[in-house]
């Protein structure tokens, strides 16, 4: 009978129905009793996002873009919502502070709900399969390079790393001797079996990433690094296998519960907002802010209560 219990409940659809029945329950655990109390038009208006552009331009020392702009907005009406249903609870001071905490209090103790149950194991596969190269290692490389210092060289750098990588490009194949010709740095000539992030250790992000995508089987450059000027040869690039599921289920496992709380918390809050008229007004902003450039956002009315 256990038994039968277990498998049951472990069924996708009820699971669905489960989580659907935990969000309404939220819902109503923390609403207020009397929804009259509870003020129900956010909104947005001039001076508030008049106030968003100089803080933007305050931190940033430009305006923020159009999407920027909009996100900001939409994360004050998120917060908005989050913290009146807090306030409901008793909890209330009204500062910027106080506000933004009881909003992450809130989607805190959502989240815990989706954790109730537990992915079962199709579950985790299907996600396994579909984020794959999620839990693959890196990519590896062999390569050579050879160095030009441009602290030695001045002027003469990309000249001379010009003329020797078409030497090296004749020859077609590595020659120890080319590395002569090159400068010392504290990088060794040969790097086998080295990650993007490995080098990117070693020679900084730009230069991880170009050598990244270099063909393996001849000779590249001139490529710049936070160092100088560098020759490489891509000997072999080595694809990591794919993981078995079981070497890599308890990264897939959190992975996926976090997927899952995102997915409620989102759920959890348009629920809310659904109760919500919220309308942004135009702004206006001083010349040269973002909404001047591009036009005004139109007032919009979204999820008026009682819809």
């Amino acid at each position: 009978m256990s038994n039968s219990i277990t498998r049951l409940f472990r069924e996708p659809l009820l699971q669905f129905l489960f989580i659907g029945a935990c969000i309404y329950g939220a819902y109503g655990l923390f609403a207020p009793p009397d929804e009259s109390d509870l003020e129900t038009t956010v909104v947005v208006d001039a001076n508030r996002i008049n106030a968003f552009v100089a803080q933007w331009k305050a931190r940033w020392n430009r305006p923020p873009t159009r999407q920027e702009l909009n996100d900001l907005i939409d994360t004050y009406i998120r917060e908005e919502i989050l913290y009146r249903q807090a306030v409901a609870m008793g909890l209330a001071e009204d500062d910027a502070v106080t506000r933004r905490r009881m909003a992450q209090r809130l989607e805190f103790l959502t989240a815990d709900l989706s954790r109730v149950v537990e992915p079962t194991d199709e579950e985790v596969q299907e996600y396994f399969e579909a984020n794959l190269d999620q839990f693959r290692q890196p990519d590896r490389q062999d390569f050579l390079q050879v160095f030009f210092d441009p602290d030695s060289r001045g002027d003469d750098t990309l000249a001379d790393a010009e003329k020797l990588l078409a030497e090296l490009q004749a020859a077609g194949v590595p020659d120890p001797a080319s590395f002569e010709a090159g400068d010392q740095m504290v990088m060794p000539n040969y790097l086998p079996g080295v990650s993007e992030i490995d080098i990117r250790r070693r020679a900084g992000r730009g230069f991880a990433a170009a050598v990244m995508e270099l063909e393996p089987g001849q000779w590249h450059g001139p490529v710049l690094s936070g160092f100088g000027v560098h020759l490489v040869y891509v000997l072999e690039r080595i694809q990591s296998p794919a993981p078995a599921l079981a070497e890599v289920r308890a990264d897939v496992m959190e992975a996926l519960q976090a997927q899952r709380v995102e997915r409620f918390n989102e759920e959890f809050y348009q629920t809310l907002r659904d109760n919500y008229e919220v309308i942004v007004e135009d702004a206006d902003v001083p010349p040269g802010s973002v909404l001047n450039e591009v036009g005004g956002r139109t007032p919009v009315a979204a999820g008026a209560a009682g819809s």
